[in-house]
């Protein structure tokens, strides 16, 4: 049997508003007036998978007068209201339940990744879910794939992103077959190409 694991954000999720504005609304619920977003978004993806809580250590990194745990939760209660499922997500992983084993393969934090499968529906469509944040290395790392096949033993692995270099590239190298999701024609051997998560079937 193949496991095929998918990426979460930009694959199955999506945001229904830009993320500065769940930024902007997350200061703003503490009273606390935006600003400084790119200081923090580059802290952020700098810290995240070191810091326990990259978003309490990326908003002290800037001079932003808030509490970093409060700013912490607010993110984290915003990103999940803001998010919901990709067109087509719930129906692919039902074609693919029963003749593959499903699993999650993403980067960031656990807790919030989760939750953000929890809130689209979709947590209980898997078998696991590999968060980098949890098991200390992250994509396009080629560990963080060892660890996927560790937790679905399988005769075969695919993996379904919307990134080529940070997701699919380290896949194929390890001789999964990838599916890219997407408008662009990455090319490649191994990368096959969905215009949209409806065609990722017929391509495994």
């Amino acid at each position: 049997m193949q496991a095929v694991y998918v990426d979460l954000d930009g694959t199955l999720i999506e945001y229904a508003e830009p993320f500065p504005r769940i930024y902007a609304d997350a200061l703003c619920s503490l009273g606390v007036e935006p600003r400084e977003l790119e200081a923090y978004s580059e802290a952020f993806f700098d810290l995240l998978g070191e810091a326990d809580d990259p978003f309490s250590a990326a908003i002290a990194k800037t001079d932003v007068p808030v509490d970093p745990d409060a700013f912490s939760d607010a993110m984290v209660d915003r990103e999940v209201e803001a998010v919901r499922a990709v067109p087509g997500a719930d129906d692919l992983l039902e074609t693919l339940a029963g003749d593959h084993q499903l699993g999650v393969l993403t980067n960031g934090v656990g807790s919030l990744q989760r939750a953000k499968l929890e809130a689209v529906g979709l947590a209980d469509r898997v078998e696991t879910v590999v968060v980098s944040g949890e098991v200390g290395v992250e994509k396009p790392d080629p560990e963080i794939y060892r660890i996927a096949e560790e937790r679905l033993p399988a005769g075969s692995y695919a993996f379904v992103a919307d990134d080529v270099e940070r997701d699919l590239r380290p896949a194929v190298e390890r001789d999964w077959h990838g599916v890219y999701v997407g408008e662009d024609d990455p090319g490649g051997e191994g990368v096959a190409v969905a215009r949209s998560l409806a065609a990722v079937p017929d391509l495994l």
